[in-house]
C-alpha cells in the first residue's frame, strides 16, 4: 500500500506498507532502488544505519512498539523497522507496520498549509523525531516500574514488581540504549558539519541525545537496584540462618543433657534420688541462661 502524502513543486514523498519481495521489487524497477536497499529492507532485524549511495540518502531506524510484550528480547519483538530512501526532490518511507506515529506524521503532512511542507527535509526530520519520541512512553513507564521495585525492595507490604519483572525491564531498556546510541550516530553522520547549528537540526539531536542518556541513566539505575536486591535478599536469609544457628546452640547443651538421661543404663548419677528430676531440668535453665548472658556480651543478641 502507498500513500503519496507531499506532491507538490516538483516534491514528493510517498509512504509504503509493504512486506514482500514482489512489491519491492515492483518498487525498485519504479524508482531504480539499489539492490542493497531491497535486500535491507526485506531484513527484519536490520539495526539503524545511514548510507550515501550516489546522489541518494538511504536511512534506517527503528520505532518503538507500544504493542511489544513485557518479555521481548530481541530488536525485532522491542521495534519496527523504518526505510528512507532519498533521492532529489523524491522521499520514499518504508516500513511493514503501520505504526499510528507513522499515520500521525502523514496526517500532518496532509493538511493543507501544515508547516513545514515546503520541504523534503521537514518530512525526513518528522519522521526522525517520530522514532526517537516512540521512546518517550515505554521510558516514563521503566521509570515508574523503577520506582515501584524500589520502594518494595526495603518494604516488604509495599505490592512491586517481581526480580523477573525487573530482570525483563532492564532488557528492553539496554534494548532502547543501543537502538538509540546506533540512531544517535546515524543523525551524526546525516546532518553536514555547516548545518548543524540550524534550529531543525540541532532540535533533532538534542532530542536523541536526551532520550540516550534518559535510557543510560535507567539502566544505571536498574542495575543497582538488582544489585541491592540481590543484596538486601542475601541479608534477609543470613537473619534467619543467624536466628535458626542461635536455637540450635541453646538446644544443643540441652538436647545432650537429655539424651545422656535417656540411655536407661542400671547405674546412672541421681537415677534413684528424689531431686535427681529437678536437678537435671535446673541445670538445663542454668545452663540456658548462661548461654543467653554470654551471646548478649558478645552482641550477638
Amino acid at each position: 500500500m502507498r500513500h503519496v502524502v507531499v506532491d507538490r513543486e516538483g516534491r514528493r514523498w510517498i509512504d509504503f506498507v509493504t512486506s514482500t519481495r514482489e512489491e519491492l521489487e515492483e518498487l525498485a524497477v519504479e524508482f531504480d532502488l539499489p539492490p542493497t536497499v531491497i535486500e535491507d529492507i526485506l531484513d527484519p532485524e536490520h539495526l539503524p544505519k545511514f548510507e550515501r549511495l550516489g546522489d541518494a540518502t538511504y536511512i534506517i531506524l527503528r520505532a518503538r512498539d507500544h504493542a511489544a510484550l513485557d518479555d521481548a528480547g530481541t530488536v525485532q519483538e522491542l521495534t519496527r523497522k523504518l526505510a528512507i530512501f532519498q533521492r532529489g526532490n523524491v522521499l520514499l518511507s518504508f516500513h511493514r507496520f503501520d505504526l499510528s506515529e507513522f499515520q500521525a506524521v502523514r496526517e500532518r503532512f496532509r493538511e493543507p498549509g501544515a508547516p513545514g511542507t515546503t520541504s523534503l527535509t521537514a518530512v525526513l526530520v518528522a519522521l526522525i523525531n517520530t522514532t526517537l519520541d516512540s521512546f518517550d512512553k515505554p521510558l516514563q513507564e521503566a521509570e515508574r516500574t523503577l520506582e515501584e521495585f524500589e520502594d518494595g525492595i526495603f518494604d516488604e507490604d509495599i505490592p512491586a514488581p517481581t526480580l523477573r519483572e525487573a530482570f525483563y525491564l532492564k532488557r528492553r531498556v539496554s534494548l532502547a540504549r543501543r537502538i538509540l546510541w546506533q540512531t544517535s550516530q546515524v543523525l551524526h553522520k546525516l546532518v553536514p558539519q555547516a548545518e548543524r547549528a540550524e534550529p531543525l537540526y540541532q532540535d533533532m539531536r538534542e532530542s536523541a541525545d536526551a532520550y540516550l542518556f534518559w535510557t543510560e541513566q535507567l539502566l544505571d539505575e536498574v542495575n543497582q537496584l538488582l544489585q541491592i536486591h540481590l543484596g538486601v535478599s542475601s541479608h534477609r536469609t543470613n537473619e534467619v540462618m543467624r536466628v535458626l544457628t542461635i536455637f540450635s546452640v541453646f538446644f544443643l547443651p540441652l538436647t545432650f543433657i537429655a539424651g545422656i538421661y535417656g540411655m536407661n543404663f542400671a547405674h546412672m548419677p541421681e537415677l534413684a534420688s528424689p531431686y535427681g528430676y529437678p536437678v537435671a531440668l535446673g541445670a538445663m535453665l542454668l545452663l540456658g541462661v548462661g548461654i543467653f548472658i554470654w551471646f548478649k556480651r558478645r552482641g550477638w543478641l
